[in-house]
């Protein structure tokens, strides 16, 4: 048996070996599992229909503490700000936002300007935050319905005005009343005009989706599934500036 080289030891090479197992300095990254309390600095109208995941709104974030890192280490990242793309879910109501970079300006004047992953976590600890379900399919499919209505009213007066006929050999024939040709074109026209309003509305209730509103300045939690490096000593004298600090 070789010096120091046991069975079960890690090969030169192999996954964990020292050669391989790439070590982080806390004063210039941030580990996987860090999180740390931010603000939304704006509102979010999450979509959630259609291409609501893959075309997401932005969303800006403010850190408002240092951050908890493993082992119950901290950082000093408050007052960085970072951008989030964010959709809406339906089923639970929900705005989900995935992280996209994160910047920082130093004391020295330079500054932290990275891609970032992670979620953002609501006030009850749940990935997501809860939101206000709105959606105008409803009023547009009153809109249609009223429409329709009014149509049909509108084609039912104009048959009034009207005799329908069929024979053999013109088919069928609608004669309208001597002295009733205007009251007959008026109905008439309203009658179709209004039901091409009301298949519009119904074309638009189908072409809109609900959104998951959410308002600015709430509270919640960035989750990293990533570390994230500084490239720089964030500990040290080029620490990230916020007001208030000496």
């Amino acid at each position: 048996m070789g010096d120091g080289d046991g069975a079960g030891g890690a090969q030169d090479g192999e996954p964990g070996s020292g050669e391989n197992r790439r070590l982080q300095d806390i004063r210039q990254y941030l580990p996987t599992g860090s999180f740390v309390k931010a603000t939304l600095l704006s509102g979010l109208d999450a979509p959630t229909g259609g291409q609501a995941q893959s075309n997401p709104q932005p969303v800006l974030l403010r850190l408002v503490d240092d951050g908890t890192l493993p082992n119950q280490f901290s950082s000093r990242i408050r007052s960085c700000h970072l951008t989030a793309a964010g959709y809406g879910d339906i089923a639970s109501e929900r705005a989900y936002l995935r992280l996209e970079r994160m910047s920082c300006v130093l004391r020295d004047g330079k500054v932290v300007d990275s891609p970032i992953k992670g979620f953002v976590t609501g006030e009850d600890g749940k990935a997501g935050m809860r939101g206000a379900l709105v959606s105008k399919q409803g009023q547009m499919i009153a809109k249609a319905l009223v429409s329709g209505v009014a149509g049909g009213i509108g084609s039912g007066i104009s048959e009034a005005y009207s005799s329908i006929s069929t024979s053999a050999t013109t088919g069928t024939v609608t004669t309208v009343e001597p002295g009733k040709i205007g009251q007959f074109g008026v109905a008439n026209g309203f009658g179709k005009t209004l039901e091409k309003v009301a298949d519009w509305y119904l074309q638009r209730a189908n072409e809109t989706y609900p959104i998951i509103e959410v308002a600015s300045g709430r509270s919640v939690d960035i989750v990293l599934t990533e570390g994230f490096g500084f490239g720089v000593d964030i500990l040290a004298g080029a620490a990230p500036h916020w007001d208030g600090d000496e």
